[in-house]
């Protein structure tokens, strides 16, 4: 079978680039009944050498949340059981995107509301844990996940952690978070 198409030439996701007789796939392809297609947008690149084709993506893939990430969200609204948050950054995301937390996910201890680990506009550590159907599903059971910075409820003061308590130094207020173990360092 002839190849179809030449190296540096242009190819799209599906074009046929050769047979697995000929040649090894390589990356940016995939393999369909002996035929190998082009996976992404680029520039095929036939290895004669070593028997390898593949694929120059000229495409940038965009960067969103995956399963297993480790995000920086903030809280936009908190009811008993289901939080909102809209996740601000990781590695290179270009917009924010929304997610949710179930009570059942906050914490490995029993959580009755998340009104007792959430406030709207507190900065939150989380972890994807659900990425399949939006918006995104978060958790912040691990020691190292939940609240990095929170607000006073009262008058709207950084609240500062002093002997597992959450403390307002501007009007006296005391608050209960699921605090992370880096809860102040934010930059």
């Amino acid at each position: 079978m002839a190849q179809l198409k030449r190296s540096g030439q242009f190819v799209a996701p599906g074009d046929r680039l050769g047979v697995i007789e000929e040649f090894t796939p390589g990356r940016g392809t995939y393999v369909n009944d002996g035929v190998i297609y082009a996976q992404t947008t680029g520039h095929a690149l036939l290895d004669r050498e070593n028997k390898k084709i593949s694929v120059f993506q000229r495409t940038r893939i965009p960067s969103i949340p995956r399963q297993g990430h480790v995000v920086i969200a903030q809280v936009q609204n908190v009811q008993d059981k289901l939080a909102t948050l809209k996740i601000l950054k990781n590695a290179n995301f270009k917009k924010p995107f929304t997610a949710i937390l179930h009570v059942s996910f906050v914490s490995k201890y029993f959580v009755d509301s998340l009104h007792e680990a959430f406030r709207p506009g507190d900065i939150v550590l989380a972890e994807v844990i659900g990425d399949k159907n939006l918006p995104y599903q978060l958790t912040t059971a691990r020691r190292d996940l939940g609240v990095l910075q929170a607000y006073c409820s009262i008058c709207g003061s950084v609240l500062v952690l002093q002997r597992k308590r959450l403390v307002c130094e501007g009007c006296g207020n005391f608050e209960r978070r699921k605090t992370s173990e880096n809860y102040g360092k934010v930059n």
